[in-house]
């Protein structure tokens, strides 16, 4: 009976070993689970089971990935949209006299009074940000007055679009502006009329930047008088 009772203690106590063997399962740094052994009560040799990802893989809250605090973006700091300056653009202004694309267009102007070239008197004064459509620039000559030969000569964003006349006119202004609209002056002398006070006029002629972005429409004839063959 006692040598019974022996056997029976001693399998017992092998069976909670093998349960205990069972148990174990060794965790990586990484947080995956390694493939469990299993041992069978026979003593055979040990099978590899397939690996188990845990339900909840633990998740480090001392280093994030991406801090809460300092994100990748921050939206007090997003780029502001590029710059749509137009061509005749520098220093802030819409047009600058002395641009590359202003004074090639000056150049194609020709010889004025005794020959020499067209210069920019004035033109567009906004900043940019508050470009018009169709910006503008006046040309005359150097040493010039009221009665020598001026040109108004129109941009879009792009570059030159041409002059509003064909020839140079005198006692010519820009008198207004709006996005897509420029109103030039014209002025002549009739009968005796001194050199510095033409009474003929004034004529306001009104050139509209059409929709294309190219052409210039005037709503007038432009005075036969201010462009008489010369």
């Amino acid at each position: 009976m006692k040598r019974i009772i022996g056997i029976v203690a001693a399998a017992a106590a092998m069976s909670l070993a093998v349960a205990g063997c069972q148990d174990q399962v060794t965790t990586p740094s990484g947080g995956s689970q390694a493939p469990a052994t299993t041992v069978s009560a026979a003593g055979s040799a040990p099978a590899t089971a397939p690996a188990q990802s845990p339900e909840n893989p633990p998740q480090s809250q001392g280093n994030p990935t991406q801090p809460q605090g300092n994100p990748t973006q921050s939206q007090g700091n997003s780029r502001p949209p590029a710059d749509t300056a137009p061509a005749t653009a520098a220093n802030g202004r819409c047009v600058s006299l002395t641009s590359p694309v202003v004074t090639q267009a000056l150049a194609t102007l020709g010889g004025g009074v005794g020959g020499d070239g067209f210069y920019a008197e004035s033109g567009t004064d906004a900043a940019v940000g508050s470009c018009p459509a169709l910006l503008w620039v006046r040309a005359g000559t150097p040493h010039g007055t009221a009665s020598s030969p001026w040109h108004v000569m129109l941009f879009n964003h792009d570059g030159y679009l041409g002059t509003a006349t064909k020839r140079s006119t005198s006692y010519t202004s820009v008198v207004g502006s709006s996005d897509r609209t420029v109103q030039v002056q014209y002025r002549w002398l009739t009968g005796n009329d001194a050199n510095c006070c033409p009474s003929g006029g004034p004529s306001v002629v009104t050139l509209t930047l059409g929709s294309d972005g190219h052409s210039v429409t005037p709503d007038r004839d432009f005075p036969a008088q201010a462009i008489a063959p010369k």
